[in-house]
């Protein structure tokens, strides 16, 4: 069990490194597309300059991108084994249920904020209930269902960038080629193509930056998904484990 666990910490951290050497390849590619190679001539349009031709809908999905890295920052923190599945919490309630100091492995809950102190505590909370283990069950179901929801709820704000930036990139497309049109109609048909490369830039640009924000973003909502379960159905087998010990034997 200790070495699966082993194994299941490295898969984790080699995920976590993955994600991040994403991040850096992805803003790596994109500063180096903007830029151009160095020796590109006077013509060289520097990154700020690229994502200022996108206009105020440009400077809004950049915008989007940093809110979008600091959840990202933010969910390492939060969803992690630490802070789901402690394992001196779960140690030490194994010493308590072992001892049978139910009142110890309670107040141990109620200062630990973990999902596992969380679910464990709510079931110690009905010992001596009517219906005995299955009004435990019901408890700890209910709190797991809560504090599962809460989490799932923290990746909605990723979820609704990743879904919102390519709308705000297409919304850039849409303003930019209006704009283009327009010059023509202005000029009756004889626009310069220096005259309609402003709309052009904010259509390609707004629609660049989208795609560059939504891309990272998606990946890193399945990927802490992901994070969510695994350790939910991990610290599911743990409560387990340590709430048997209340379960009376089946007489036959």
């Amino acid at each position: 069990m200790k070495k699966m666990s082993l194994i299941h910490r490295k898969g984790q951290g080699m995920r976590f490194f993955l994600g991040i050497g994403m991040l850096f390849i992805w803003g790596g590619v994109m500063a180096r597309e903007a830029l151009g190679a160095e020796n590109g001539g006077e013509g060289e349009i520097s990154l700020w300059g690229t994502i200022a031709a996108g206009g105020m809908i440009g400077y809004l999905i950049l915008c989007m991108s940093m809110v979008s890295i600091s959840f990202i920052v933010q969910y390492f923190v939060v969803i992690r084994r630490e802070r789901l599945l402690p394992g001196r919490v779960m140690k030490a309630l194994a010493e308590h249920l072992d001892a049978d100091k139910v009142e110890d492995a309670a107040a141990l809950c109620e200062k630990d904020g973990s999902y596992l102190a969380q679910v464990v505590g709510a079931g110690l909370g009905q010992v001596g209930a009517m219906f005995g283990f299955f009004d435990m069950q019901n408890a700890m179901q209910e709190v797991s269902e809560r504090e599962i929801s809460k989490l799932h709820r923290k990746l909605e704000y990723l979820s609704f960038i990743a879904t919102s930036a390519p709308m705000m990139g297409l919304l850039g497309t849409v303003t930019g080629m209006i704009a283009s049109f327009n010059q023509i109609a202005r000029t009756e048909g004889a626009a310069r193509p220096s005259q309609l490369a402003g709309g052009i830039s904010e259509a390609l640009v707004t629609t660049c930056l989208g795609l560059i924000v939504a891309i990272p973003a998606m990946f890193f909502v399945a990927f802490f998904r992901n994070r969510i379960e695994s350790y939910v159905a991990e610290a599911e087998a743990a409560v387990e484990k340590l709430m048997s010990r209340f379960r009376k034997p089946t007489v036959e």
